[in-house]
């Protein structure tokens, strides 16, 4: 059945420019004398950048990756053309949501009937929350692989699932639900690269007196940190590490960063929630 056939939920149309969703404000430490890098994409860097200098603190933005959209190929537009032949679609990201759902609007005038979605992270929720979907959320801390406790993904047997995502994800969410009898298909909408960003800022505030306090999102991110640094490495893995993952703040110290600390979740209030416990630690 091809798109807008037999009927359907909510038409898609375009939310009209919602902008990104902020979190609630909650009371922090303040971060008055404390220097944070900031090393998200330049375009979802802003909303943290303006909470840590409302907070007092010095910020360092050095983007460490930046998103590439992929051109859609033939086989992702027939991944498009048979969204109705999914009984689940999983976002795992804010940019695969809103790639995702921007591409598939351009075919699908209404979505597909009794679709569930899913979304990774209150933060993927909040980009897919206009769109009229049948949404359900995974919350605070949540990873893809979160979603395989959900009563819905247990038993799957002759169910197809899409799941969207960036370029090169992990396999463990897609491996487990083939385990449990689902068909699942990819539909790959970016790509994370090494954008060109001149790193002299932090290379001088790591040589003055007082740590910089890193927050890094992912582990390529931090790979491109610690590329970028040069013969800075052993400074920077000195310095006090804010982290969103179990599994990423694990790498780090494989890394031979030690002094790591993990965020309940990316938003800003969690990070500087985080970042204010480093800094009471540390005056």
């Amino acid at each position: 059945m091809g798109p807008g056939v037999g009927g359907g939920s909510a038409a898609p149309g375009r939310p009209g420019n919602p902008g990104p969703a902020l979190p609630q404000r909650a009371v922090v430490t303040a971060l008055a004398g404390a220097t944070v890098l900031v090393t998200r994409p330049r375009e979802q860097s802003s909303e943290l950048c303006e909470a840590l200098q409302q907070a007092g603190a010095r910020v360092i933005l050095l983007p460490t990756l930046s998103i590439e959209p992929i051109p859609i190929t033939a086989l992702q537009r027939n991944l498009i053309l048979d969204l109705d032949r999914y009984r689940f679609v999983i976002c795992v990201s804010p940019n695969a949501a809103r790639l995702g759902l921007e591409a598939l609007a351009d075919y699908w005038p209404q979505w597909p009937v009794q679709q569930q979605w899913f979304a990774v992270g209150p933060a993927t929720g909040a980009a897919m929350a206009d769109w009229g979907l049948d949404l359900k959320v995974a919350q605070q801390g949540a990873t893809s692989e979160t979603l395989l406790d959900w009563p819905e993904l247990q038993e799957l047997r002759d169910h197809k699932i899409l799941i969207l995502r960036g370029e090169g994800g992990r396999e463990t969410l897609a491996d487990t639900l083939r385990q449990r009898g689902a068909s699942v298909d990819y539909l790959e909408l970016y790509r994370r690269t090494a954008p060109a960003e001149d790193p002299a800022p932090l290379l001088v505030a790591l040589q003055q007196p007082g740590a910089v306090i890193l927050t890094v999102t992912s582990g390529d991110g931090l790979r491109n940190l610690m590329t970028m640094v040069g013969a800075q490495l052993p400074r920077l893995q000195a310095c006090p590490l804010v982290v969103v993952s179990g599994r990423l703040a694990e790498f780090a110290r494989q890394q031979g960063f030690h002094d790591v600390t993990q965020a309940q979740s990316p938003a800003a209030s969690d990070m500087i929630k985080a970042i204010g416990a480093i800094q009471q630690q540390e005056s």
